[in-house]
């Protein structure tokens, strides 16, 4: 099959012209959105005691730490940028790639570009075949790795920050081959640890881990060339069915990056569709809170799986609360950062609801997708929801974005300089040389 090989060759071998028009336009409106969401997580009290590890470290000041006015090693700031930009709970997501590739992606390729002065054509084109790589070895391994118990945001996120990072510095195919091997005998992050500080942290460790493959790599540092497909490597061994020649189907002609979903609720994608399926509800017959009785909520097992804690206390066990979530959502409407605080959590009201929520797992169901039924006296209102099937124009999509970055990133950066940054990033194939625009978000 020799997939590790050809994924290796396809990454050295395309470049910034051999990208289509949407694919490079999906890719500043991915760069915008982990923007807003690292801006607006970088001084999140989670985090300190990583600012204070790294502090304690030290390390040449080569790449920006994004709100903190620090500079540390392209490595440190990788982990602290990929681990923020996590932290809200609120970065894209991506089926294909089992869980969230931006945040794995952008931290280490904007140290890089940074560090050496690399253009924003250069950034895009590192950025959009780490994005293949990750969802191809994902495709490789199968939705079996997550289920599993696997955070795929990390185990994946090794392959993509290696193969973005490796194009970024300019490594041919077999020492992309040797960056992937070192990086997929890295590989870790379980889901048992969600409604931690170690959830976000994972972003930040495969970044870290997939850069420093990359670098040891272009130094003759050598791993076994067969990382995804060979016997007792990364699908052997961290799926029950994989299949690995799944990873090369069209490549060059389909880009995942397409399939790209954007979090527009601060909360674990699994919690969307039931918040979604109880909005349409509630404005579609004018439902008063207060007087629904029962919801059942149908999810699949994953689903439940991930987001069904029934009784979170704290902001961060919120956000994989499908009761909190829908509960949250049906009385106040706001499911943006604000709703996850432990005074919102724990508001009496809130939980009188919550404990309303029935969750009932179906397998029928795919991820993703919920069913309702809200119960207010001897009525009852159902609704069905797909999150993957649910289609947004590019227009809309843009301008929600463009708002979300408005809203995290404004009230640190000012408007005019928001604006700027929106601006550059709409055209970010023109920047000569990206340390210029990271000096913008200062």
């Amino acid at each position: 099959m020799e997939v590790t090989k050809k994924l290796s060759e396809f990454v050295a071998s395309t470049g910034f012209n051999d990208l289509p028009a949407e694919v490079i336009n999906e890719a500043k409106l991915c760069f915008l959105d982990w923007l807003s969401v690292a801006l607006g997580g970088a001084n999140d009290p989670m985090v300190d005691s990583l600012f204070d590890v790294v502090e304690l470290m030290g390390g040449e000041e080569q790449a920006t730490v994004l709100r903190r006015n620090l500079k540390t090693s392209i490595l440190n700031a990788t982990l602290l940028n990929g681990t923020i930009s996590h932290v809200l709970d609120f970065d894209d997501t991506s089926v294909e790639f089992l869980g969230h590739p931006s945040v794995t992606l952008f931290p280490c390729l904007l140290a890089v570009a940074e560090w050496k002065g690399k253009s924003g054509k250069e950034f895009l084109n590192s950025f959009v075949l780490g994005y293949e790589v990750g969802c191809r070895v994902a495709i490789a391994a199968t939705a079996n790795h997550y289920i599993a118990g696997w955070h795929g945001t990390s185990t994946i996120g090794h392959f993509s920050s290696s193969a973005g990072s490796a194009r970024l510095l300019g490594l041919d195919a077999k020492q992309v081959a040797c960056a992937l091997g070192t990086t997929g005998t890295q590989t870790a992050g379980i889901k048992a640890v969600f409604g931690t500080s170690c959830k976000p942290f994972h972003a930040g460790k495969a970044g870290f881990n997939g850069l420093l493959s990359a670098l040891l790599a272009q130094r003759g540092f050598t791993s076994v060339e067969n990382i995804v497909e060979g016997e007792k490597c990364f699908c052997d061994m961290f799926s029950t069915n994989s299949e690995p020649e799944k990873a090369l189907e069209d490549l060059g002609g389909k880009w995942h990056i397409m399939g790209n979903k954007y979090k527009f609720h601060a909360s674990c994608y699994g919690t969307h569709a039931p918040i979604e399926t109880v909005l349409a509800i509630k404005h579609e017959y004018n439902i008063d809170p207060d007087k629904i009785e029962k919801i059942d909520m149908k999810v699949s097992p994953v689903s439940l799986e991930v987001a069904g804690k029934e009784r979170p206390t704290k902001a961060l066990e919120g956000k994989f609360s499908i009761p909190y979530c829908v509960a949250n959502a049906l009385l106040r409407g706001d499911t943006g950062i604000m709703a996850f605080t432990d005074e919102k959590i724990n508001n009496p009201e809130v939980i009188a609801l919550r404990d309303k929520v029935n969750m009932i797992s179906d397998n029928q169901l795919q991820p993703f997708q919920a069913d309702a039924t809200i119960y207010v006296g001897t009525e009852k209102y159902e609704k069905r929801f797909d999150m993957l099937t649910h289609v947004i124009d590019d227009e809309e999509k843009k301008k929600n974005i463009m708002q979300k970055f408005r809203s995290l990133a404004g009230h640190s950066l000012g408007s005019t300089r928001t604006e700027e940054v929106i601006e550059r990033v709409g055209n970010l194939e023109q920047e000569s040389n990206m340390a210029d625009f990271v000096a913008l978000l200062v």
